[in-house]
């Protein structure tokens, strides 16, 4: 299946105390390099980053690793600001792959396996992975739903959307956390690191 590949890079960081997590360190790998590169392995066609304005560096290496980068103007809208740009840099509505910056412990084999999946699913549908009952991310939307999504400009946002679609959504129960284990605090990075040195 054609699609796209959405990294959304463009948060704040707010809940880190002052710190940019998306260049915090996971394994030697700045985080949102590490995430891209987890992303990077899912079959599709095109790969785009949305990032913020003064993000020179990070786009640069994002470039380098096959992504597109798109620029929100106004990250402190949120998420579906950042959704919103991603849309508007499609010519047309196509299936995607989302996933959060922040999810430095998914593997390039688990996103490929969602969007292997999700292709093989009908192409109105919704794929979440699953873990012992939490949604997580990646998450894959058909190609009607990316249209409904661009129409409407980021509002509602994709969470709001997915409730009030919920025959639309189809879950994929996974053993791997690492599709809840999003980074937003600094206590959440430490036990990062933990787990890191265990293993």
């Amino acid at each position: 299946m054609q699609g796209v590949g959405i990294l959304l890079a463009a948060g704040r960081s707010t809940r880190m105390q002052g710190v940019d997590k998306r260049w915090q360190s996971v394994g030697g790998v700045p985080m949102a390099l590490r995430t891209a590169r987890a992303v990077d392995a899912a079959p599709v066609s095109r790969r785009l980053a949305v990032v913020r304005p003064e993000d020179a560096e990070l786009s640069r290496r994002l470039t380098g690793l096959g992504f597109e980068c798109v620029v929100n103007p106004e990250p402190d809208r949120g998420r579906a600001s950042s959704l919103a740009c991603a849309w508007a840099a499609l010519p047309q509505a196509a299936p995607v792959l989302i996933a959060l910056a922040d999810l430095p412990e998914l593997s390039g084999a688990l996103v490929r396996e969602l969007w292997q999946r999700f292709c093989a699913m009908d192409e109105r549908a919704i794929l979440i992975p699953r873990y012992r009952g939490q949604w997580g991310h990646p998450r894959c939307l058909g190609a009607d739903h990316v249209a409904t999504l661009r129409r409407q400009a980021g509002e509602p946002s994709v969470p709001a959307y997915l409730a009030r679609h919920p025959d639309a959504v189809q879950f994929w129960d996974v053993d791997d956390p690492a599709v809840v284990r999003d980074i937003d605090t600094p206590a959440d990075y430490a036990a990062l690191c933990r787990r890191l040195a265990h293993d």
